[in-house]
């Protein structure tokens, strides 16, 4: 007779680790699939950064000692790495024009390595003696008169499992969250590739900082990496579109002296298939939890955060058989990108910037650059005031500028939804 779980966890990244770890703890029974072999390795773009805003997603998370603290969910999590406080977001128009968030009393955000993130979770999913398959992917999940059936499959051939439960962790790219038909009401918004070089030697003239170069040559992002221990060669990520854009930067661009002597020594890369979040994340007893449910991501501390939510509902479902709605409702209400308001604020500010010609960067970031803008690494603190530092350009840019002013007001009247149709993307 096969096993039937309380649980099956779909997916051993931040989300699914932590989800297995409450569920061990709360006492179900537990199967956690992943597909690769070694879970705690990272092979896909990351930013890899914890956003120091309070109230970030409705939850405050601090860092004490080896712990990373979520306060409003009270619990925490260790980490044993080490950390790089991120001083500045900026970004920078095609001719070296600055536009700088950065805070005093803080840092903007604060960098981890993720991999050692993974592996101290990872150590604990093991002590709590939750079962683990590694090299299995979890290939769809269906409601039954039992509970849920998922079928996995491992090196070419397919088994299935029943589990009362069932949560979907499985990333961005989700086969259960498409296997449920849970994106055929989602507007999509295409599939970006993000290619990155993880480099040794750089010598950026701005330390500590999370950039955005922005124009129609390049544009990427560059920052600081967390080494493996204190005393490694400091690294630093830098991403774009192509390999092609990126080694033409690195020797030609603007700071290509920041890379003189820089070394590859690792790539990683991401396509993403970019919707609209879930707004009603179940189906039946399947819970779609962290970047399966999202719009894009929901941050490293957000797939933690809604993992723990996500057992703990699952636990109290099968103590008191109500538990799946309150993981629904914490969803709704805590993920900001639910709100349009604030899903509008943060999209104006990318693809409005991006529809801009190089020449027109370079003549608002100059108006833009004496003046600081105190906010956080984030998105939505950082486009806010970022929307609000522009909308003071805009009265003497009417004067010298007129096209360009009603072109950048035209972005900031905009639904997100008329942004991205502008651009050819449309709802599936």
């Amino acid at each position: 007779m096969s096993t039937m779980y309380d649980l099956v966890v779909i997916g051993g990244g931040p989300a699914g680790l932590m989800a297995a770890k409450t569920a061990r703890q709360e006492g179900l029974k537990v199967l956690l699939v992943e597909q690769k072999k070694d879970i705690a390795r990272v092979h896909r773009t990351c930013a890899e950064a914890l956003v120091t805003r309070p109230h970030c997603d409705g939850e405050t998370v601090t860092i004490e000692g080896e712990k990373i603290v979520f306060h409003a969910n009270d619990f925490s999590i260790p980490y044993r790495g080490p950390w790089i406080e991120m001083k500045r977001y900026l970004r920078i128009s095609p001719s070296g024009y600055k536009v700088t968030i950065e805070r005093e009393e803080t840092p903007v955000g604060m960098i981890f390595n993720k991999e050692i993130l993974l592996e101290n979770l990872l150590a604990e999913v093991e002590k709590s003696g939750c079962e683990i398959r590694n090299e299995t992917i979890g290939v769809r999940a269906v409601n039954a008169e039992e509970g849920v059936t998922t079928t996995l499959q491992k090196n070419g051939i397919q088994g299935e499992v029943t589990s009362k439960i069932a949560i979907a962790a499985d990333g961005v790219n989700s086969r259960i969250t498409q296997s449920l038909g849970l994106n055929k009401e989602r507007m999509f918004f295409g599939t970006p590739k993000v290619i990155s070089y993880i480099l040794e030697g750089v010598k950026p003239a701005i330390p500590n900082a999370f950039i955005m170069f922005q124009g129609k040559t390049y544009r990427g992002f560059f920052m600081p990496k967390a080494p493996r221990k204190k005393g490694d060669p400091a690294l630093h990520e830098i991403s774009g579109f192509s390999e092609e854009i990126i080694n033409t930067f690195m020797t030609e661009g603007k700071v290509s002296s920041w890379f003189k002597d820089a070394r590859v020594v690792k790539k990683t890369s991401a396509v993403i298939n970019f919707y609209a979040p879930i707004h009603e994340p179940l189906a039946g007893k399947i819970m779609i939890v962290g970047d399966a449910a999202s719009f894009i991501e929901v941050y490293v501390q957000g797939a933690i955060m809604y993992g723990f939510r996500a057992a703990k509902a699952a636990a109290k479902e099968l103590r008191e058989g109500n538990g799946l709605g309150d993981y629904v409702k914490y969803w709704q209400d805590s993920y900001e990108y639910h709100i349009p308001e604030k899903r509008e604020e943060a999209f104006r500010t990318a693809l409005g910037i991006t529809n801009l010609m190089d020449e027109e960067i370079d003549y608002l970031f100059a108006l833009m650059e004496p003046h600081k803008i105190k906010s956080y690494y984030d998105e939505f603190d950082a486009p806010r005031n970022l929307i609000a530092a522009i909308k003071k350009q805009i009265p003497g840019m009417k004067k010298e500028r007129p096209e360009l002013a009603a072109k950048i007001e035209s972005v900031f009247q905009s639904t997100i939804e008329e942004i991205f149709e502008k651009m050819g993307m449309k709802k599936t």
